[in-house]
């Protein structure tokens, strides 16, 4: 992906991220999140996907299953407690109802 669209998501999550944002900026933050976090998985990012795995819960998006199982193994492999901490901090705010729902498909993530 060019980096001009990369700009332009991070711009429209950063806008419908606002506790003041209206609906359809809302769901422009939403797409854009989801877009980032697959361009992120397609490429192999690990810190980068956890990143955007956590935006994308705190916007509401619906995370596809592939991607949580993907952070999920990221967070699990990583040596690093602050990476695990970000995969933790995005199940917490699911499970806490307060971020997306998983995909349909998705199977509950435990991790050591």
């Amino acid at each position: 992906m060019a980096r001009p669209p990369i700009r332009l998501f991070k711009r429209a999550l950063a806008a419908g991220a606002r506790a003041d944002a209206c609906m359809p900026a809302a769901a422009a933050a939403q797409a854009s999140a989801l877009a980032l976090l697959a361009r992120s998985v397609a490429m192999g990012h690990r810190r980068l996907a956890l990143l955007r795995l956590l935006a994308a819960v705190r916007v509401r998006a619906l995370v596809p299953a592939p991607d949580w199982a993907y952070c999920g193994k990221v967070a699990s492999q990583a040596a690093d407690e602050a990476l695990r901490g970000l995969f933790a901090e995005a199940e917490q705010t699911v499970v806490g109802g307060h971020g997306s729902a998983r995909g349909a498909d998705a199977a509950p993530t435990h991790h050591a």
